[in-house]
């Protein structure tokens, strides 16, 4: 309850509004207005985090874009300067209204979620930072548990997440800022991830086809086992299991769900030739198989080819 009203008090706080005598009492403690005050000022150093590192980011690239225009140069430049100047006195304010977002135009996609990524880091240690030094209310109550604050710290801490250095992302020189307007960028962006979307679709479909028929060449090769294993079988005997071996393999290639039957009038009859444990077997080493083709699809950005008999 009481870290619920820090918080409100603090929203309060930092939309410049004043706390009322209530509001403070009920947080039982005299000092509560400042206590508040600095916490908000401690989450507020946040804002412009991430103008920042754009600007750094554009700076970068400007000094790589040789071929510009003295127009499309000093319009950069402006973009730069006001990303610069934000900070939580000073929000954003574009050089051209009409165009509130044109700095997005100068970063890729890549380079954009490495900034979302690297201020969210931030985001969190301030958070915890701002915990340590001003939150929890039984701090300001000597001798009360300070275990559920530390407890709530730990967690900040173990959720903080690592992020994408933007460095690791090759500079490459800025693009003439054409103008575009807000919605036209927000389409070109919904695009894009759409088509990231489908190609990732495409991926795991691709993926999974090439991991149909792996269950019945495990099978097969469970079976062959048990021919090999088998003593005493007759000519004719051992021409069917040969037979189901085969139209279990032939499947396989074709990738099949199942094997069409030998003897329409003895369907089973080649699961039939594999003992429970070979069954079981059977499962537990086509999860494992299947779960490592995926991975190694998915991760290799390609479907992988399925090992020869």
């Amino acid at each position: 309850m009481k870290r619920s009203m820090l918080f409100w008090g603090m929203v309060l706080i930092s939309s410049g509004i004043a706390l009322p005598a209530s509001f403070a009492q009920g947080l039982g403690a005299t000092q509560v207005g400042p206590d508040l005050q600095n916490f908000a000022d401690c989450q507020n150093r946040v804002q412009g985090h991430s103008e920042h590192l754009m600007a750094d980011r554009l700076q970068a690239k400007l000094d790589k874009s040789t071929s510009l225009t003295a127009e499309d140069r000093d319009i950069w430049v402006a973009e730069i300067a006001a990303l610069r100047q934000v900070k939580p006195s000073h929000p954003f304010k574009a050089p051209d209204p009409s165009n509130p977002q044109r700095y997005f135009l100068g970063l890729t996609n890549d380079e954009q979620t490495a900034i979302n990524s690297m201020h969210n880091r931030f985001v969190q240690e301030n958070n915890l930072a701002c915990e340590k030094k001003y939150g929890g209310m039984t701090r300001y109550s000597p001798g009360s548990d300070q275990s559920g604050q530390a407890r709530y710290e730990k967690e900040l801490k173990d959720d903080i997440r690592t992020a994408t250095n933007i460095s690791t992302i090759p500079v490459g020189p800025l693009p003439s800022p054409h103008p575009k307007t807000l919605q036209q960028m927000h389409e070109e962006r919904r695009a894009a991830q759409q088509a990231r979307q489908q190609a990732a679709t495409q991926q795991i479909s691709g993926c999974t086809d090439s991991a149909k028929g792996l269950r019945l060449s495990i099978m097969a090769d469970k079976m062959q086992q048990r021919l090999d294993a088998s003593k005493g079988l007759s000519p004719k005997e051992r021409a069917d299991f040969e037979a189901d071996i085969k139209a279990t393999r032939d499947a396989s290639d074709q990738k099949l769900d199942y094997a069409p039957p030998v003897d329409p009038k003895n369907p089973n009859r080649a699961m039939m030739r594999l003992t429970s444990q070979d069954q079981t077997e059977l499962i537990t080493e086509f999860s494992n198989r299947y779960l490592a083709s995926m991975q190694n699809c998915v991760s290799a950005g390609a479907p992988p080819r399925r090992a020869a008999h």
